[in-house]
């Protein structure tokens, strides 16, 4: 049997800082066109349950466009079933009234319920509150002699500002042989005890600069493919728009058109449809500006959304400064290494944040 295991496709996101209004409505699109094509994908590679682990929706509210496409996908779909439960962005969401809800939509609320795939596979799941009692393990229930899978939402082993956590010391010993687990985006994984394991499938795409995908990867979900009570597990690639973070340290001795070539030999791996930030780093000479409006001119048409952030640090000739005459510049400099309470490493780093607030840079704290 097959299962598609994803969480946290954030429909109906509002936080995308950055790009345009036209852009926004790009990726929010996208976001709800990959639940429409996850369930094409699962019903052309004879997938029989999708496992939907919680901020399936970014809201508690969606819009009733976004919530009406989701249902109509699951109602287009007979053949698969869709298990749902909630994150700490979708809490109070339900996506079904009890008079509508077809008979392959499962949503498992506030209290653990197991549900039988066949005689050999079972799926158990509950939405969990942040301050969910610890008496809520005790509710957990597996047959020993079925493959057994647990849906929850939540950080495993830790706090965090939405939950107090999930303890896999906790679950060891309730014969779950598989946690499928929403909440972190990047992914994750770890054992339970000696049967079972738990897996976070990451986001199926980036919402934003938090969710960034290495050069070569992509973000997607993980296909379950049991059989005789062995896992076969493999992971996915989906997503179209990546959000992709270059770091490049800038030395005293590249110039423009080294940093131009350097960008687009990195920019030869990636995609027309990313959303790319480039964060300059290092030290340079002041009289090296790093012609960062060029730049942009350059590339940003080459991606959905293209940024330059510039964190390099200037390397000031404060000899140069001291020399200067009728200057506040020059006689800060000249204050500051009369100053005889100071080391020479304290009257440098002193006169050169000064030099940075004076010439409006960013100080080096």
């Amino acid at each position: 049997m097959k299962i598609i295991h994803c969480a946290d496709l954030h429909i109906d996101v509002k936080e995308m800082k950055g790009l345009s209004a036209e852009k926004r409505k790009i990726k929010r699109n996208r976001l709800l066109q990959n639940f429409i094509d996850l369930a094409n994908f699962a019903e052309n590679n004879e997938v029989q349950a999708i496992l939907l682990c919680g901020d399936i929706f970014d809201v508690a509210v969606p819009t009733k466009n976004s919530l009406s496409i989701f249902k109509k996908v699951i109602l287009n779909h007979p053949k698969i079933k869709f298990f749902y439960i909630n994150g700490n962005h979708d809490e109070r969401l339900i996506p079904f009234s009890l008079e509508e809800k077809p008979a392959n939509f499962i949503h498992f609320q506030e209290s653990f319920k197991r549900i039988n795939l066949n005689e050999n596979i079972s799926v158990g799941g509950a939405s969990i509150s942040r301050y969910f009692d610890e008496s809520f393990y005790s509710t957990i229930s597996f047959e020993r002699d079925k493959f057994n899978i647990l849906m929850l939402h939540g950080p495993v082993n830790t706090s965090d500002q939405y939950f107090n956590g999930i303890y896999t010391d906790n679950l060891a010993g309730k014969n779950i042989d598989y946690l499928a687990l929403g909440h972190i985006h990047n992914g994750g994984s770890g054992k339970i005890d000696e049967r079972g394991i738990w897996q976070y499938s990451g986001c199926l795409e980036g919402r934003n600069f938090n969710d960034v995908s290495k050069i070569g990867e992509k973000k997607g979900f993980y296909l379950l493919d049991i059989e005789n009570g062995k896992l076969n597990l493999s992971f996915i690639p989906f997503s179209r728009y990546d959000f992709r973070v270059i770091e490049l340290n800038v030395t005293q001795n590249v110039d423009y058109f080294q940093i131009v070539n350097k960008l687009k030999e990195i920019f030869a791996l990636l995609n027309k449809d990313d959303i790319v930030k480039v964060v300059f780093k290092g030290r340079r000479k002041e009289e090296e500006p790093l012609q960062i409006d060029m730049l942009k001119s350059e590339f940003e048409n080459k991606f959905l959304y293209f940024d330059i952030v510039n964190e390099t640090k200037v390397d000031f000739d404060l000899d140069k400064y001291a020399k200067e005459t009728f200057s506040l510049k020059g006689e800060f400099i000249k204050n500051v290494f009369a100053d005889s309470s100071l080391s020479n490493d304290e009257k440098e780093k002193i006169a050169t944040i000064g030099i940075e607030a004076l010439k409006g840079e960013d100080l080096s704290l």
